[in-house]
């Protein structure tokens, strides 16, 4: 899972290791004119490993949006070079209108410089849903501070053997994406039919559509636990066979085992998104080892469940179990 970079000060960090780890894959500097759609910026100092070229600046003064210029491209037989992709990041905070940002990964707590997938170009078919579908990338969830979400697209660790190399693949695939668009090679029925398929899996897998988890007036995330007790008490009421007992691990939200033998699996998700399920097969896959032990999902009832998704619990032997979350109290349905 990566967690957003917020503090001021981690993120001034992060930056100042993104810089000394391009500096020393980019050992050249060169003074070049940026140029971009409308504009350029004369005389800037990049650095350069002979095919591409960063350059990076604090942006401040007087704008609505602070922000860390970083900017990647690809060198040519001139003196001018042009912009592929700004990977800005905001100076502190969250700010979604500046494409780049910095994520920690809580299972190795590295941190990573991540983008929106925003690209600009100034011809018409250079967004994000083409991008991200014509380059088959993966979006990440990204999870800030007040349990809310965003996607993102890791374009490189910012320090580590090697760190450079996805960067110069990202920028090498957005400078190809340009050409395919230019091409229309992204306007074909295949391709668009593609994207449409695209968006509508990462809506789901957000939850963006049909209930929008995120923004539900109730927390739900926050009323797992509740959740997890009531499921307790709604399995206990149902009545346990002599020698079953109801557990719970750190690994797995609630089973029943029968001496030694787990004999049913429930996980709890506060979400019917992709993410969510896919989460959760994978743990009561995993933690019912027994082939005759129930595994159970237990989700929220207010978000429909996607028919590719309620076809896999069906094919991998897992029962849905639905409840319904109000401000004083949660049914088992």
């Amino acid at each position: 899972m990566f967690i957003l970079i917020e503090d001021q000060t981690e993120i001034r960090k992060a930056q100042s290791d993104l810089e000394a780890t391009i500096g020393r894959e980019f050992p050249t500097t060169a003074i070049r004119d940026i140029g971009w759609q409308g504009g350029r910026q004369p005389q800037a100092k990049v650095r350069s490993d002979g095919t591409y070229w960063f350059w990076s600046s604090d942006y401040k003064n007087g704008v609505a949006n602070p922000r860390r210029l970083n900017w990647f491209g690809r060198t040519g037989d001139g003196q001018s070079v042009m912009i592929a992709v700004e990977v800005n990041t905001p100076l502190a905070g969250r700010n979604d209108s500046i494409a780049g940002f910095f994520a920690r990964n809580t299972v190795n707590g590295r941190t990573y410089l991540f983008h929106s997938g925003r690209v600009g170009g100034g011809a018409k078919g250079v967004k994000k849903d083409a991008l991200v579908a014509w380059a088959d990338f993966e979006l990440h969830p990204i999870y800030a501070s007040d349990g809310s979400h965003k996607e993102g697209i890791l374009v490189m660790p910012v320090a580590g053997p090697g760190a450079v190399r996805p960067a110069i693949a990202y920028v090498q695939t957005i400078i190809e994406f340009k050409a395919a668009v230019r091409n229309g090679d992204t306007q074909t029925s295949e391709a668009l039919k593609k994207e449409q398929k695209l968006r509508k899996y990462f809506d789901e897998f957000f939850g963006r559509k049909r209930g929008k988890a995120a923004a539900r007036e109730i927390d739900y995330i926050s009323r797992h636990g509740e959740v997890v007790k009531a499921l307790r008490d709604w399995r206990i009421q149902k009545g346990l066979a002599t020698g079953q007992r109801v557990v719970k691990t750190a690994l797995l939200d609630l089973g029943v085992s029968q001496g030694p033998n787990l004999i049913e699996a429930y996980e709890v998700k506060t979400s019917a998104v992709r993410g969510d399920i896919y989460t959760g097969i994978g743990q009561l896959i995993v933690h019912s080892r027994s082939h005759n032990c129930s595994r159970i999902l237990v989700v929220p009832a207010d978000v429909p469940l996607a028919r590719d998704l309620a076809a896999a619990l069906e094919r991998n032997n897992i029962q849905l179990q639905l409840y319904k979350l109000t401000k004083t109290q949660v049914t088992l349905l």
